[in-house]
């Protein structure tokens, strides 16, 4: 049987108390606190959206396409890239933002192909869409493709070509029509309105924008 020990502690009143504890209570409590400086407890993130109102969720995924064809021979740094949701976003039910929805994406880095094998290079980010009532999302999604890579987020090393004793001019990289992402919504979005008054405010019937009242 485990030897008890004694282990003293103090109460409120600071009036000693003494609290038996086996050796299977103390090998567990050994084990929690190892436990808690290996892994260590994150933070909680607090939301501060009111409990009523509607919002999207913080990590949602939404499917990004691609209007048209970008390259780097074309692209500049700073330039917009022309993405449109892929799907209509729905929260209980109301459409809040529907497929075609203009998704701001801006290039963040683009390099033409040149002589001696140098391969093209592009990058952009999507950074946001807006809902019908016009609250910007905020979106998160970085892609790199490189000439000879094998796919739109993973950048691959393009070796020198060398054709009859000569270095060829290096590939520049394109993005076809239609190309999907996907896009990550980086917090949780207050939609501005309650749950109640969700439909009403994505009522496409109706119009959305800054109001101005004259009055005489």
């Amino acid at each position: 049987m485990p030897l008890a020990f004694a282990e003293q502690t103090t109460a409120s009143n600071e009036i000693p108390i003494i609290k038996a504890k086996n050796g299977e209570d103390e090998a567990a409590d050994i084990k929690a606190r190892t436990a808690a400086i290996l892994h260590p407890l994150k933070e909680m993130e607090v939301s501060t959206i009111p409990s009523d109102h509607a919002y999207i969720p913080k990590d949602t995924i939404l499917t990004v396409e691609l209007m048209q064809e970008i390259s780097s021979k074309k692209m500049k740094k700073g330039m917009p890239v022309p993405l449109t949701l892929k799907e209509n976003l729905i929260v209980n039910d109301v459409v809040v933002a529907p497929a075609g929805t203009e998704v701001k994406g801006i290039v963040t880095k683009a390099t033409k192909s040149g002589f001696f094998g140098r391969s093209g290079k592009l990058e952009f980010k999507i950074t946001s869409f807006e809902t019908i009532n016009g609250v910007k999302v905020p979106l998160q999604y970085v892609t790199k493709k490189e000439a000879g890579s094998d796919g739109g987020a993973v950048a691959v090393a393009t070796a020198l070509t060398v054709v009859g004793g000569f270095l060829m001019k290096g590939k520049n990289v394109t993005f076809k029509e239609g190309t999907l992402f996907d896009a990550r919504v980086t917090a949780d979005t207050d939609l501005q309105t309650t749950l109640d008054g969700l439909a009403a405010a994505m009522d496409t019937s109706k119009p959305h924008g800054t109001v101005i009242i004259i009055k005489r």
